[in-house]
C-alpha cells in the first residue's frame, strides 16, 4: 500500500513533464501486499487477515476518496456495484471486548457515538495531537463517562453495562472523583504530590464506594478511571507537557510498565482496553503471548488518535474484500494516469555502484511469461460485476508452467523464466523501495553491510507472523445466539484473540442457494513462527501450517461458544454448519475454508516494540541519491503497522523524490 500510494502522488497531473515513466514492479500476480485480498471458490473473499479502519485514517481516506473520484465509476463503469467511497467504506460503531471474570468469560459491548464529520474531507484543517491535547482530552473522556452512568446522552465511547437504577451512591461518587482528579489536575503539581500519588485519593473513594469484586460492571468503571489517570499523572511526571520530543520521549519503555510506574493499578494490565490495544498492534514478541511488548509513546498517542480523532464512526468496514474496495481502485485509477506494472516479477537484490552512493542495479526474477499475443498482463476478473483479484493467475494470460501456486511465497520452489537486471540510467533513475520489512533484509544485503544504521534498523524493528482464518456458516449469526451483527471484538483467548462480524461482505459473494452463508467471521491473532530460521523451507511452512489448524479446531471446540453458543455443541463446534464444508469435520473442514499462515517475510506484520522507534529511518534518510523508502516499517510519524502508516510513508517518500516538504500535503495527527 505503501508503494502504491507513493505512485498515486508522483502520478498526479503534469507528472510527465518530471518522469519519462513510472513503473511498479509485483511479485505474482496481484497488488496490496499484506492487504491483497482475492476471490477463492464461489467468488468467496479471502484476506490476508481482517482490515478494518480507525475513522482516524485521514490520509488513507482522502486518498481513497480522490482515487473514487478520479475513476468515476459512474460514468466509467456504471455495471460495477461499487462507484464511491462510501459505497466501498461504512461506518461500524459496534465493538465488544472479551473480559475475564474469575474463571469465565464475558462479553462487554459498546458503542462509539457517530459524529457528523467525514473522515478525509478535501481541505481538511491539519491535527497534531500534542500532549497537552492529550491531557485535556483524556480528563473530558473521564467526565462524560462518569456523566453517561446516570444519563442517556451518549458521549463517545459508551461501554454498556446496564448499571442497577438503585446504585445512585456509587455513580455520585464517580462523577465526584472524577471531578476531584480533574480539580487537581489544574493547578501545577510538585514531584512530590505526584510521589504522594495525591491523584489516587480520589480513586480510593471511588472503589470504596464500589462493590468492585462482584459486579464486573464496578470494576471496569474503576479500571478505566484507574487507567486513565495514570495516563494523566504520567504525562506530567515525566515531563512530556515541555519535553520537545512529545511521545516519543517514553518509546523505550513498554507501556504496561509505563502505566503501571505511575500507579495504575495492577489489574489494568489485564483490563479489556489495554489486552485489546496490544492485540490490536499484534505486541507480543515473537508472537509470544507472554512476552507483550509496545511502545508506552505510540501506545498512548494511537488511544488519543482512536478515541478523539474519529470522524463519522469509530471504525470502517469495507463491502467487500480489501482488495476489491482498496486495491483494484487504485490499479485502474493508476493505469488510467499511465503508471506501468510489472507482475510477475521478484525483486532478489539491489546493488550499489563503486562508490556506494547510489542504487546502480536491480536483481529481479521474472516468474512467468506472459502468453502469445498478451502485452500487459491484466490482473482483475469480475465477481457480481465487481473488479477482484483471483487467487491464482489468469492462466489465458500467461504461458503453462508447473509452480504457478508458489509465486507469492519466498519458500515456494522458484522455477524463474528469466532473469532481469535493471540497471540506472537504462532502465531506471530513482528507486521507491516499497518492499515489507521482512523482505528488505534478504533483498537489501549489501546496503545493511554498507550501512550501519540499516543494520541496526533491520535489527532492532522487529516483525512478527500472524494468522488468520475466516467461516462461512449457513445460519444467520442471530440464531447463533449472537444479537449484534457487524460488531469487532478483541482481547479473547489467544492466539484468535480478535473477532469481527463480517455479513456487510457476503452480498459480494457467489455461493450456491443450497449453500449460501449468512453469517461470515473474521479471526485473527499473533503466530508463535521465530524468524529467520534454520529450518528447511518445506518443513518451516508444514509445521506453522499444521499449528494455526490445530490452534484454530481447538479455539472453536472450547472458545468460540463466547459469540456464538448456537456453533457449539457438547461434542464441539458444530462442523455441519459451515457452508462448503461437504461433510468434513475437525482440521479437513476447516482447510475448506480460507485459512491465512502469514509467515513470509513479505507477509509479517511489523512492530512497534521498546526501543525500537528511534531506529527507524525516514523516507528520505536511504542514505543513497536516488533512493526513497515506503512502508509502515519507516519513521513516518505514526509508527505503527496500519494502513495509515503505510499511506503515509508512501507519500512522504514521493514528497522526498520531487524534493517537496515532508509533509506536504499530509495530514491528520503524527508524532513530532
Amino acid at each position: 500500500m505503501a508503494g502504491l500510494s507513493a505512485a498515486w502522488r508522483l502520478s498526479e497531473p503534469g507528472w510527465r513533464s518530471r518522469f519519462e515513466s513510472i513503473t511498479v514492479y509485483q511479485r505474482g500476480w496481484r497488488l496490496g501486499g499484506k492487504g491483497a485480498s482475492s476471490r477463492g471458490q464461489h467468488g468467496r473473499i479471502e484476506e490476508h487477515g481482517l482490515h478494518v479502519w480507525l475513522g482516524s485514517y485521514e490520509n488513507a481516506f482522502a486518498l481513497l476518496r480522490e482515487c473514487y473520484a478520479e475513476l468515476d465509476r459512474a460514468t466509467t463503469d456504471p455495471a460495477a456495484p461499487i462507484c464511491t467511497w462510501d459505497e466501498a467504506m461504512i461506518p461500524a460503531d459496534n465493538l465488544g471486548m472479551a473480559d475475564r471474570w474469575g474463571n469465565d468469560w464475558l462479553v462487554w459491548p459498546g458503542w462509539f457515538a457517530r459524529n457528523d464529520e467525514l473522515p478525509g474531507e478535501p481541505h481538511a484543517a491539519d491535527r497534531e495531537l500534542t500532549v497537552v491535547g492529550f491531557l485535556r482530552r483524556a480528563l473530558q473522556l473521564m467526565l462524560d463517562f462518569s456523566d453517561s452512568l446516570s444519563s442517556t446522552t451518549v458521549h463517545g465511547l459508551v461501554m454498556s453495562t446496564s448499571p442497577d437504577p438503585t446504585s445512585a451512591r456509587w455513580i455520585d461518587v464517580v462523577q465526584r472523583g472524577a471531578l476531584a482528579i480533574l480539580a487537581t489536575l489544574t493547578k501545577p503539581l510538585t514531584p512530590e504530590a505526584i510521589q504522594a500519588a495525591l491523584l489516587g485519593r480520589p480513586l480510593d473513594a471511588i472503589r470504596e464506594a464500589l462493590d468492585y469484586e462482584h459486579r464486573p460492571d464496578h470494576r471496569r468503571f474503576w479500571l478505566l478511571l484507574s487507567l486513565l489517570t495514570a495516563t494523566a499523572r504520567g504525562l506530567i511526571a515525566d515531563n512530556l507537557v515541555t519535553d520537545p520530543r512529545g511521545f516519543r520521549a517514553i518509546n523505550d519503555e513498554d507501556y504496561c510498565a509505563w502505566i503501571l510506574r505511575h500507579g495504575a493499578h495492577p489489574d489494568v494490565v489485564d483490563f479489556p482496553l489495554v489486552r485489546g490495544l496490544y492485540d490490536m498492534v499484534f505486541g507480543y514478541e515473537d508472537g509470544d503471548y507472554d512476552r507483550p511488548a509496545f511502545g508506552a509513546g505510540l501506545a498512548v498517542l494511537l488511544t488519543g488518535i482512536a478515541l478523539f480523532g474519529y470522524k463519522g464512526a469509530f471504525f470502517w468496514k469495507m463491502t467487500a474484500g480489501m482488495g476489491d474496495v482498496v486495491i483494484a481502485p487504485l490499479y485502474q485509477a493508476l493505469r488510467g494516469r499511465g503508471v506501468r506494472f510489472e507482475f510477475f516479477h521478484r525483486v532478489d537484490a539491489l546493488h550499489l555502484d563503486d562508490r556506494h552512493q547510489a542504487i546502480d542495479a536491480i536483481t529481479m526474477g521474472r516468474q512467468v511469461r506472459l502468453a502469445d499475443g498478451v502485452g500487459e498482463y491484466q490482473p482483475l476478473t469480475r465477481v457480481h460485476g465487481l473488479p477482484v483479484f483471483p487467487n491464482a493467475p489468469l492462466a489465458d494470460q500467461i504461458e503453462e508452467k508447473a509452480g504457478t501456486a508458489d509465486l507469492e511465497s519466498h519458500f515456494g520452489t522458484r522455477v524463474d523464466v528469466e532473469t532481469r537486471v535493471l540497471r540506472r540510467g537504462i532502465d531506471f533513475d530513482d528507486v521507491v523501495l516499497a518492499a515489507s520489512l521482512g523482505m528488505v533484509e534478504l533483498v537489501a544485503t549489501e546496503l545493511i553491510a554498507d550501512r550501519p544504521e540499516w543494520r541496526d534498523m533491520t535489527a532492532q524493528v522487529r516483525t512478527v507472523a500472524t494468522q488468520a482464518f475466516q467461516l462461512w456458516l449457513r445460519p444467520e449469526e442471530s440464531a447463533l445466539g449472537w444479537d449484534r451483527p457487524g460488531v469487532v471484538t478483541s482481547g479473547y483467548v489467544a492466539p484468535f484473540d480478535t473477532w469481527a462480524s463480517m455479513p456487510q461482505t457476503l452480498w459480494a459473494e457467489d455461493w450456491p442457494e443450497e449453500d449460501r452463508p449468512r453469517t461470515a467471521a473474521y479471526f485473527c491473532g499473533a503466530l508463535e513462527a521465530v524468524w529467520p530460521t534454520t529450518d528447511d523451507h518445506a518443513d518451516y511452512v508444514g509445521r506453522c501450517r499444521q499449528q494455526v489448524l490445530t490452534e484454530a479446531v481447538n479455539y472453536l471446540d472450547r472458545h468460540v461458544g463466547l459469540y456464538l453458543p448456537g456453533a457449539v455443541t457438547e461434542q464441539g463446534f458444530a462442523w455441519d454448519l459451515l457452508s462448503g464444508a461437504n461433510g468434513h469435520r475437525g482440521a479437513s473442514a476447516l482447510a475448506t475454508q480460507h485459512v491465512s499462515v502469514n509467515i513470509d517475510p513479505s507477509d509479517r506484520y511489523v512492530q512497534s516494540v521498546p526501543g525500537s522507534d528511534k531506529y527507524r529511518l525516514r523516507s528520505d534518510e536511504s542514505g543513497y541519491d536516488n533512493m526513497v523508502l515506503a512502508g509502515d516499517w519507516t519513521d513516518c510519524g505514526m509508527n505503527a503497522g496500519c494502513i495509515e502508516a503505510a499511506v503515509m510513508s508512501g507519500l512522504q517518500a514521493a514528497n522526498a523524490l520531487v524534493g517537496r516538504g515532508r509533509y506536504y500535503r499530509i495530514r491528520g495527527f503524527y508524532m513530532p
